[in-house]
């Protein structure tokens, strides 16, 4: 990530959108304002920037996770802990999702994002539905409230998770790893074994 980035990332985290100016971003980047408007051309341009920058690495953990298990259980199981790692290691980067809401819905790189985005949703979906169609999980209702409710989990540990704290993210990533499966009525003989926290 461009220092630019980098520096609006931060800002962004501390003070929302609202509250940053292109000024400050320019300040805490140490460039001046022609400089940051040379390389983006507004504000929501960083910030769609920053949004993509943490949609690409978090979709490249979880890809990764899935392909590492073979069974639904376990593919859901490392999807899940592959994205409250993500949230634990940039608490900065993973908080700006909640930015989303002031990209106007004409801006140019709003569509590309959303469709990172909707390939997170899909991937996760597509683990509930092969696990519910081999009996592995037992979901009440609708599949897509089950995927929200557990994507929207994952999203809150950047809200309350801090370094340093009493668990370290390896046992938050399995501990909402096992909260998960029970969240979709895993099987005991398919649930994922996961280290004593």
């Amino acid at each position: 990530m461009s220092p630019i980035l980098a520096a609006a990332k931060s800002a962004f985290h501390e003070r929302g959108f609202h509250g940053t100016s292109t000024r400050d971003i320019a300040a805490r980047a140490g460039v001046s304002l022609p400089t940051l408007y040379y390389h983006h051309e507004s504000k929501q341009g960083m910030l769609v920037a920053v949004l993509q920058a943490a949609m690409d690495a978090v979709l490249s953990r979880v890809r990764a996770a899935i392909a590492e298990a073979d069974t639904p259980a376990g593919q859901l199981s490392n999807a899940i802990e592959a994205i409250v790692l993500h949230m634990t290691a940039d608490l900065e980067l993973a908080s700006t999702a909640g930015e989303f809401r002031y990209v106007e819905h004409d801006h140019p790189q709003r569509a590309e994002y959303v469709a990172l985005r909707t390939e997170m949703e899909d991937l996760v979906e597509g683990i509930l539905q092969r696990g519910l169609d081999a009996g592995d999980f037992h979901i009440d209702g609708d599949i897509k409230e089950t995927l929200r409710y557990l994507l929207g989990a994952c999203q809150a540990v950047s809200i309350w998770y801090r370094p340093g704290g009493a668990r370290t993210p390896t046992q938050v990533a399995q501990s909402y790893a096992a909260t998960s499966m029970r969240a979709v009525g895993a099987q005991p003989n398919t649930s994922v074994v996961l280290a004593p926290i």
